[in-house]
């Protein structure tokens, strides 16, 4: 009963519509602890007290070249790189959480967003803003290398196209939608983090940096990967796995950190 009237809403509510109800729905929580989440950039002097490099990342801006609309590949090349002027030296305290919406704001064409490829219900389309999943699946990834916790993440519950020199196990996103869809992390380490966001050779490149080293190493690990049918539907899932160890080798945690699952909208080869 319940999906049918979600999806009756889905019919009789425009999707603009849904979405701003959503946003108002947050509004109160959003104002109230707009104080408490990581706000503060870390001056070009400063930056330089972060001297560890917990985690990092690469990614192309153009996965596959040629495969979009210039135009609309160009204005997510622009999204990601006016986030990461956001993003670039913004500290965590201990305990604080960061907040990817709190840290880009609204994306708008005041603040110089353009319109880029935005995945919604399945469907691609244009919108102002459209790409900078790219910069949230990038740090979602960082930040559990670097052994921060997540508190909040969503990810689209569809595989769309085969592995194409995918560099992370399948299902490594954190898609957001300002500003109700939100990625989130909390540092629990007894120092400052700082992260660090650019755009180097064609990619975009994310990084967390601690004051020093908070001696122990992490180790991420897919396991349980399986492609299977339920149906006429082909299903992708697997785990990640997170072991936390001392320098000297001494197992401290080991913890599930993700439970991927997702509907495949191709045809999985046999080298799959």
């Amino acid at each position: 009963m319940k999906d049918k009237l979600r999806s009756l809403r889905r019919k009789l509510i425009p999707f603009r519509v849904r979405l701003e109800l959503l946003r108002l729905a947050r509004l109160p929580k959003w104002l109230l602890e707009r104080r408490t989440v990581a706000r503060t950039k870390v001056s070009a002097a400063d930056a330089a007290g972060f001297s560890f490099l917990l985690a990092d990342h690469s990614s192309p801006l153009e996965r596959v070249p040629g495969a979009l609309d210039r135009e609309v590949q160009q204005g997510k090349e622009t999204n990601v790189a006016v986030a990461a002027r956001f993003l670039n030296g913004l500290m965590v305290e201990p305990n604080q959480v960061f907040s990817h919406h709190h840290a880009v704001g609204r994306t708008t064409k005041r603040r110089g967003f353009r319109k880029g490829l935005e995945l919604r219900n399945g469907e691609s389309e244009a919108s102002v803003g459209g790409g900078l999943c790219q910069v949230s699946n990038s740090f979602y990834w960082v930040a559990v290398r670097a052994g921060m916790r997540i508190t909040e993440r969503h990810r689209h519950g569809l595989d769309l196209f085969p592995d194409h020199e995918r560099s992370v196990p399948f299902g490594c996103g954190a898609t957001v939608v300002y500003n109700y869809a939100d990625f989130r992390f909390e540092n629990p380490l007894p120092m400052p983090v700082m992260l660090a966001a650019r755009i180097e050779e064609g990619e975009f490149v994310s990084e967390i940096w601690a004051e020093s080293d908070p001696g122990h190493r992490i180790e991420v690990e897919e396991v349980d990967h399986r492609f299977f049918r339920d149906g006429d539907q082909w299903w992708r899932e697997n785990r990640l796995r997170r072991r936390i160890t001392t320098t000297d080798g001494v197992l401290l945690v080991d913890q599930e950190v993700a439970h991927n699952r997702g509907r495949v909208m191709y045809e999985p080869s046999e080298e799959d």
